[in-house]
């Protein structure tokens, strides 16, 4: 394993554990010594992901930080897919719906090849996407923040306020009690409001990671929306609605959330 991949693995592994995990477990995980197993650790503390506690403990900053989205999308790349899925059977023949920025809203359109749709949306990353789609595909203009992929600013926000949309497919970088919806830029938290207002029914899609992260901006309030992520956690019960998506290959062992738990959405 690469530097990159082992850091990647390592986070992963942080992210899906409740309480701290210590060098040893990570060095039995990922497959190599104590001394690598530090030096990588020591570099996700300088990158501001990860916090080293006395005794050899690690655990997640809670505080997290932006991260470029060529490497967001590198992390729970099945998650990421399993969620889009899921919000893809929301979109009708015929609708108009916003994507937002990031790797998580992203995942939305190779699902959405088959139905006739109109796309606004503020993902640069479509650029790049090679599938034919029967639906139209409106960038919105703006600034261009190539770190994130993203389109903000006034101009982004003038065209926001003169559309309407079916629905709104909006990403995020924490959901908690105390911040709600949030993002690291606030041009991206407005935006993302602009967008909840102008939709009939607006989704915020993000992964078990974000739960009980906070970044730096809020965006929305967690009773504004629904929330299609990848597994139960209590904060969900604060917002609109929620869907939890399951892996289609999952084995029928996996836990799943209660039929009544899977919104109502309208």
């Amino acid at each position: 394993m690469i530097p990159f991949q082992r850091r990647e693995r390592i986070l992963e592994i942080l992210n899906t554990s409740e309480e701290v995990v210590f060098i040893d477990e990570l060095v039995s995980a990922v497959g190599v010594s104590s001394s690598t197993v530090r030096r990588d650790v020591n570099a996700l503390v300088e990158e501001g992901e990860v916090v080293a506690l006395r005794g050899g403990a690690v655990k997640i900053n809670d505080r997290v930080s932006e991260l470029p989205a060529t490497a967001k999308a590198l992390i729970n790349k099945d998650a990421k897919r399993t969620i889009a899925a899921e919000a893809a059977k929301l979109v009708q023949d015929g609708d108009v719906i916003y994507v937002d920025s990031g790797t998580t809203t992203l995942q939305l359109l190779p699902y959405l090849k088959s139905v006739r749709v109109k796309i606004v949306t503020s993902n640069t990353s479509v650029l790049g996407m090679p599938e034919a789609t029967l639906g139209r595909i409106i960038l919105l203009g703006g600034d261009y923040l190539p770190d994130l992929g993203s389109i903000v600013g006034p101009m982004t926000e003038r065209e926001l306020a003169d559309l309407y949309f079916d629905s709104a497919f909006i990403g995020a970088n924490g959901c908690s009690r105390e911040s709600g919806i949030s993002t690291f830029d606030m041009r991206e938290a407005t935006k993302k409001r602009l967008a909840h207002e102008r939709s009939r029914e607006s989704y915020v899609l993000l992964d078990q990671t974000k739960f009980g992260k906070s970044a730096f901006c809020k965006a929305l309030e967690l009773d504004q929306s629904t929330i299609i992520t990848d597994a139960y956690d209590e904060i969900l019960e604060s917002a609109k609605g929620y869907r939890i998506a399951r892996d289609p290959s999952a084995s029928d062992g996996v836990d799943a959330a209660p039929a009544e738990d899977q919104v109502p959405l309208h």
